[in-house]
C-alpha cells in the first residue's frame, strides 16, 4: 500500500471517528433528507444515510482514480477532505431553521453554514474552507446562481463543487441504470479520461430471493472485476455499478451467464471443514436419510459418520415392529412368523442387553441402505450386505427370495437380518456382543462399512441426483430473461407461458411455482425439510378434494434458493417444528445504495446477528437488561443507544453460542464477503466464512425466528411474532439508517424495491399491530397502517421511528413486568394488552393500576411507569385531559392518606365513584331522566339541572358526615375552600363533559366509561399524591399549633 491510499484510508477513517458521531449528536439520523408525506413519490432517505451514501461513493471514485493514475488537477488529500466536508453540509437548504437572504432556496446566511461546519467537527477534520464554496456546495447544477464560486478565493472552487455533485449525485439516485446516466457527465467533467478511456457500466436483476440473488449478483461481480478489469462502485438493491475501460473485446453474454451459473452452483459444496455440518443439517432422522441435496456434495464415508454420532439410542421395539409389518404382507402371515427363525437362523428371545446392541446396529444399517439406494442405485443391496457382513448363502437366498415383501410398506426391513448376524459372527466369536459397551460395537460395525464403501462408485448416482435437479437448465433460463448488462443489453424472452397460467383447472398442479410463481418446466414436489414450511397447502390452482394429495410444486431456482439458506445457517435448526415455529423475514434495502467501505461501515452493528443473536424483550437481572428497558432508559436514539443495542446483540449471541443445538428465538443474517475480520476474529470463522458461498451487500436478509418442538405447550402467536419483528425492524433501522421490509413471506414480494417508499414497511401484520406504530398521532401519516416514517422531526415532534420504539417499549415492558409475584407473564399475552389499547384510551392507567392491584397496591417501578406514561401520552389525549381536571377537583375536596385498609384504589377513587353512585341515584329518581333511558331522546335543560342538583346534595352530604364523624381515610376539604362550591364544580364538569359530551347524554354509555376515568384518576393521583401532600404541609405549617399536622405520614 503506497502513501496515496494510506492517506486514503486514513481520511476515511477520520471521517468516521470525527464527523459521523457528530451528525448523530445533531440528529441527522432522524431528519429526512428526501421523501415522507410531503413528497410521496420519493423513498425516504435519512440526512445521515443520504450523506453516508455520497461520501463513501465519492471514496470509491477517488480509490479508482488513485488505483488507475488518472491526473486530476488539484486533486490531493487536502482537495478530497474539503470536498467531503462540503458534501457534508451540502443540503442545509433543506433546514427551515434560518432567514434567506435572497428569493432563491440556496440564499442561505453565510453564518448558519459557518456554524453548521463548526458543528460538525468539519473543522477537525479538513480545516477551514472557504464560506462561500459552503454555500456553493448547496446550489444544483440546474440552478442560475453560481456567483459563489466567483467570490471564492479557492483556486480549486470548480474541482470542489464537481466533487460534492458527484457524491450527491451517487447519493440521490435509486438504480445502476439511472446513476450511469447521472453521473457520467460529472465524471466527464472531472478527469479526460472518462472521456476517450472509461465509462460506467452496470448489471441488474430485478429480482429479490434472499440468498441466490445476492449470490448471483456477488459471482457478475467477480467475473466482470477479473476477466474485464471492472471497478464495482456501489451495490443497489438490484444490481451493481462499475467504472471500466470504454473497449470491451470478445465478450459474450451468454458466455458470462453459463459461467455465472456454474460457479453458483458450485457453491453449494461445502469447503472440507464445514462438510459434516453441512450434511448434518440436512438429516432426516425419522426417515433414516437425509435430504436430496446432500448427496450432491457428500460421500458415503462422511454420512455413515453422521449415521454413526446419532446412532445412541437404543429402541429393540422397532425390530418386532418390522418382523410384524413385515409378517402381515406375506400371504400367510402366522406361517411366516412361524419360520422367521428357521429360515434366517435368528433367535429372537435374546436378552435385553443384546437387543438394545440390535436396535443400534439396525439404525445405522438403515442409513446405510437408503445412503446406498441414492448414491448407488445400480447396486444390488441384499447382495452387498449379505457379503459384506458374511452372511451363509443359505440366508442370503432366503432374503432375496422376500425381498419384496421386505420392501412393501418402506424399504430397508431386511436388514434387520445382517444387522443380527453382525452382532453374532467373527467380530465376536473371542468375546460375545453383549460383553462389549454400545460404542465399541458401533465403531466395530463402522470400520467395517467404511472399509466395505472405498469399492463402491458413487459418481453414476451423485449425476443422476444433480440432473434432475434441474439447477443449470433453469437458472440459465432465469438469467437470460432477467439478468441485464449495460456492456450486453440484449435479453432472451421466455417461452410464452400463458398456456401454463391459462390452463384449465384438474386435480393435480400445472408447471407454476407455489413459492414464487413462475412458469418452469422442472417444476417438482416441494421438499419440506428443505423448505422448512408445510409442503401441503390449499390451492386454487387445483380442483376441490377432501383430501390434499400430493405435496404443492416448486421449481429449481426455489429449491436451489433453500438449499442455500439452509447451508448457510438461515434455515429451521434441527428438531424445529415448522408447523408451530414462526419465521419473519427483515430485508435490509440500501437507501439507496451500499459500498465496500459503507460495508465495513455497517460491519460494526450487524457483525452480531451474523453469529445468530436474539432480541430480548425481557429483563435477566440488571446486567442483562431486555431492549425495552435499554430503550425506556435511553430515549434518545444517539451514539449510546446504537452501543447498548450492539452490547446486547453481542451479549445474546454469546448465550446463543453456548447453548449447541439451540431452539427458541433467534435474529440472524447471511454474511456478506465484504465484512472484515477484527482483530479479535482471527478464530471466530461464522459458518458462512468456511463455505463457497459468499454473497455482497446488495441487501441484507436477516430472519426472526421463534423455533419450537413438535412437543412444545408454548407455541408462539403470529402477534406475539410481528410484535417482536416490528420491534426488530425498528432497532434494525436504528442502527444502519437502511429501509427495512418485514414479511412472512419467503421473498420480497415487490418486483421493483424502489416502490418501497417508507422507512419501515410492513407486509399484511395482523390489523392490531398497527397500534405500535403510532400513526394515527400525526394528522399526515394516520391513513398509513402498515408502514413507519422518518417524518417528524422537522415539524418539531417526535418522528415515526420514535413513536414506534416507544410503543413496542412500552407494550412489551408492560407485558412482561405486570403480573403477581412470584409468577410470570406470557410473551403472547402481547395481543391482550394490545387489544386493550385499541378499545381503552386510558390503557396505560388500566395497567398502571393493573399492577398495583396485583402487588399489593405497590407503585410500578420507574420504568414501568414510564411505559404507562408513553401510552396515555400517546392514546390519552383529550379524555385524559379531561381526568386530570376531575382527579384535580376530587383531590381539592378529599386528599387520601398515604395508606389505608380499604385500599389504595379505593382511597384514590372514593370522590369520583360517589359523584357516580350519586347520580346514578338521581337517574333513577328523576321521571324525565328515566323514559329517556326508553326513548333515547336528549334530556332538557331543566332535568339536567335537576340532575346536578341532587347529585351535588348527595356528594356534599356524603363529605359532610365524613368530615364530622373525622373518619381516618382522608382530609375532606383540605385548603379550606367552600366544600359545597368545589363539590358544584366537579358535579358540572362530570356531568357537561363525561354524560353530555362523552357519552353523548346515555347513562349506559356513562357507565361504560365509570371503570376507565376511574383507572386514569388513580394514575393521576397516585402519580401527584406526595407533591399534594407537600402542598398541604405547607399550608398546615403556618398554624403550628395544628394537630392534623401530625398525622402527615
Amino acid at each position: 500500500m503506497n502513501m496515496r491510499q494510506l492517506e486514503l484510508k486514513q481520511t476515511i477513517q477520520d471521517y468516521i471517528d470525527i464527523v459521523i458521531p457528530a451528525m448523530y449528536h445533531k440528529n441527522y439520523h432522524l431528519l429526512l433528507a428526501k421523501g415522507g408525506p410531503d413528497y410521496p413519490h420519493l423513498a425516504e432517505q435519512s440526512m445521515l444515510g443520504h450523506i453516508l451514501n455520497g461520501a463513501f461513493g465519492l471514496f470509491e471514485i477517488i480509490k479508482f482514480i488513485e488505483a488507475e493514475k488518472i491526473f486530476c488537477y488539484g486533486l490531493n488529500h487536502s482537495s478530497i477532505r474539503k470536498a467531503l466536508a462540503l458534501y457534508s453540509i451540502h443540503d442545509i437548504h433543506k433546514f427551515n431553521d434560518f432567514q434567506k437572504i435572497g428569493n432563491s432556496e440556496f440564499s442561505i446566511p453565510l453564518e448558519r453554514l459557518e456554524k453548521e461546519y463548526e458543528n460538525l467537527n468539519l473543522v477537525d477534520f479538513a480545516g477551514e474552507v472557504d464560506a462561500y464554496l459552503m454555500r456553493a456546495g448547496n446550489v444544483s447544477k440546474r440552478s442560475t446562481h453560481h456567483g459563489d464560486l466567483l467570490l471564492s478565493n479557492d483556486e480549486n472552487g470548480n474541482l470542489l463543487w464537481i466533487l460534492v455533485r458527484i457524491a450527491d449525485t451517487i447519493a440521490s439516485v435509486t438504480s445502476p441504470s439511472e446513476l450511469i446516466f447521472s453521473l457520467e457527465n460529472y465524471l466527464k467533467d472531472l478527469a479526460p479520461e472518462f472521456r476517450t478511456k472509461y465509462k460506467l457500466y452496470s448489471h441488474e436483476l430485478k429480482d429479490i430471493r434472499g440468498v441466490l440473488t445476492n449470490s448471483i449478483h456477488t459471482a457478475v461481480k467477480n467475473h466482470l472485476c477479473q476477466e474485464l478489469g471492472f471497478q464495482d462502485i456501489a451495490y443497489f438493491s438490484t444490481g451493481t455499478l462499475y467504472i471500466g475501460v470504454k473497449q470491451i473485446h470478445d465478450f459474450s453474454r451468454s458466455d458470462l451467464i453459463n459461467k455465472i451459473v456454474d460457479n453458483v452452483v458450485n457453491s453449494l459444496n461445502p469447503s472440507p471443514e464445514m462438510l459434516k455440518s453441512a450434511a448434518k443439517e440436512g438429516m432426516r432422522i425419522r426417515e433414516f436419510d437425509f435430504e436430496k441435496y446432500v448427496y450432491t456434495f457428500s460421500d458415503l464415508e462422511n454420512l455413515m459418520k453422521i449415521a454413526l454420532d446419532t446412532t445412541n439410542k437404543a429402541d429393540p421395539k422397532k425390530i418386532d415392529e418390522d418382523i410384524n409389518k413385515t409378517a402381515n404382507k406375506a400371504n400367510d402371515p402366522q406361517k411366516w412368523r412361524e419360520l422367521f427363525e428357521t429360515r434366517f437362523s435368528v433367535i429372537l428371545n435374546q436378552s435385553k442387553i443384546f437387543q438394545d446392541k440390535w436396535s443400534l446396529v439396525r439404525k445405522y444399517f438403515l442409513y446405510l441402505d437408503t445412503s446406498l439406494k441414492k448414491l448407488a442405485p445400480d447396486l444390488d443391496r441384499v447382495i452387498w450386505f449379505c457379503e459384506t457382513f458374511d452372511i451363509p448363502e443359505e440366508i442370503t437366498s432366503n432374503l432375496k427370495d422376500d425381498e419384496s415383501l421386505f420392501s412393501k410398506g418402506g424399504d430397508g426391513k431386511y436388514i434387520i437380518i445382517p444387522a443380527y448376524h453382525f452382532l453374532k459372527g467373527s467380530h465376536f466369536k473371542g468375546r460375545s456382543a453383549e460383553s462389549c459397551d454400545d460404542a465399541t460395537v458401533m465403531e466395530l460395525v463402522h470400520q467395517k462399512t467404511i472399509n466395505a464403501l472405498k469399492k463402491i462408485d458413487i459418481n453414476k448416482g451423485r449425476n443422476k441426483i444433480v440432473s434432475e435437479f434441474s439447477f443449470t437448465p433453469d437458472l440459465t433460463k432465469y438469467l437470460e430473461q432477467n439478468l441485464h448488462l449495460s456492456c450486453a443489453p440484449e435479453i432472451n424472452l421466455s417461452d410464452d407461458a400463458i398456456s401454463g397460467y391459462s390452463r384449465q383447472k384438474k386435480k393435480s398442479h400445472s408447471k407454476i411455482c407455489s413459492i414464487c410463481n413462475q412458469f418452469s418446466e422442472y417444476t417438482q414436489d416441494l421438499r419440506t425439510g428443505v423448505f422448512g414450511d408445510s409442503g401441503q397447502n390449499f390451492s386454487n390452482r387445483v380442483l376441490p378434494a377432501k383430501s390434499i394429495g400430493k405435496r404443492r410444486p416448486w421449481c429449481p431456482i426455489c429449491h436451489l434458493e433453500f438449499i442455500m439458506r439452509k447451508l448457510i445457517g438461515l434455515a429451521l435448526p434441527s428438531g424445529a417444528d415448522y408447523n408451530s415455529s414462526r419465521r419473519i423475514h427483515l430485508y435490509v434495502l440500501p437507501t439507496f445504495s451500499f459500498t465496500p467501505e459503507y460495508a465495513k461501515f455497517l460491519d460494526r452493528m450487524l457483525r452480531p446477528l451474523r453469529e445468530i443473536t436474539a432480541l430480548p424483550i425481557r429483563d435477566y437481572g440488571e446486567s442483562a437488561p431486555g431492549f425495552p428497558r435499554i430503550w425506556l432508559e435511553q430515549s434518545k436514539l444517539d451514539s449510546d443507544w446504537i452501543d447498548r443495542a450492539i452490547d446486547v446483540f453481542n451479549r445474546e449471541a454469546e448465550r446463543i453460542a453456548q447453548k449447541k443445538g439451540y431452539v427458541g428465538e433467534r435474529l440472524l443474517m447471511a454474511k456478506s464477503t465484504l465484512e472484515f475480520k477484527g482483530e479479535d476474529d482471527e478464530n471466530n470463522d461464522s459458518i458462512q466464512e468456511k463455505t463457497k458461498l459468499k454473497l455482497q451487500p446488495n441487501y441484507y436478509l436477516i430472519p426472526w425466528e421463534h423455533s419450537v418442538g413438535e412437543r412444545d405447550e408454548n407455541p408462539p402467536t403470529r402477534t406475539e411474532a410481528w410484535a417482536k419483528a416490528t420491534f426488530a425492524a425498528t432497532v434494525i433501522f436504528s442502527l444502519t439508517s437502511s429501509r427495512v421490509y418485514v414479511t412472512e413471506l419467503p421473498y420480497l414480494p415487490v418486483a421493483n424495491p424502489n416502490e418501497l417508499k417508507a422507512t419501515i414497511t410492513l407486509d399484511s401484520p395482523p390489523a392490531i399491530i398497527a397500534k405500535l406504530l403510532g400513526n394515527e398521532q400525526d394528522p399526515k401519516l394516520a391513513s398509513r397502517a402498515d408502514t413507519v416514517s422518518l417524518y417528524g422531526t422537522e415539524s418539531g415532534h417526535k418522528n415515526g421511528l420514535e413513536r414506534a420504539l416507544d410503543l413496542c417499549a412500552a407494550l412489551w415492558m408492560i407485558t412482561s413486568c405486570v403480573h403477581r409475584p412470584k409468577s410470570q407473564s406470557k410473551d403472547k399475552q402481547i395481543a391482550e394488552r394490545l387489544g386493550d389499547v385499541v378499545v381503552n384510551q386510558l390503557a396505560g392507567a388500566h395497567f398502571y393500576k393493573e399492577y398495583g392491584r396485583l402487588n399489593e397496591d405497590k407503585s410500578p417501578f420507574p420504568v414501568l411507569t414510564k411505559s404507562c406514561e408513553i401510552l396515555l401520552e400517546y392514546f390519552g389525549g383529550e379524555l385524559m385531559n379531561l381526568v386530570t381536571k376531575i382527579a384535580e377537583k376530587s383531590l381539592e375536596i378529599r386528599l387520601p392518606y398515604r395508606d389505608y385498609g380499604r385500599g389504595k384504589a379505593h382511597n384514590y377513587e372514593l370522590v369520583f365513584r360517589e359523584v357516580v353512585d350519586a347520580m346514578r341515584s338521581a337517574f333513577r329518581l328523576i321521571p324525565e331522566l328515566r323514559q329517556m333511558a326508553l326513548t333515547g331522546a336528549k334530556p332538557s335543560p331543566q332535568a339536567i339541572t335537576e340532575l346536578k342538583q341532587q347529585a351535588s346534595g348527595t356528594v356534599l352530604k356524603a363529605m359532610e358526615r365524613r368530615q364530622t364523624t373525622k373518619r381516618g381515610d382522608g382530609f375532606i376539604n383540605p385548603y379550606r375552600n367552600d366544600l359545597g362550591k368545589l363539590v358544584s364544580e366537579l358535579i358540572d364538569l362530570v356531568v357537561d363533559e363525561v354524560f353530555l359530551s362523552r357519552a353523548d347524554s346515555s347513562f349506559a354509555e356513562f357507565l361504560k366509561l365509570e371503570n376507565s376515568l376511574a383507572d386514569g384518576i388513580y394514575y393521576y393521583t397516585d402519580r401527584h399524591i406526595n407533591e399534594k401532600r407537600e402542598e398541604y404541609k405547607a399550608t398546615k405549617q403556618k398554624d403550628k399549633n395544628n394537630p392534623d399536622i401530625a398525622e402527615i405520614v
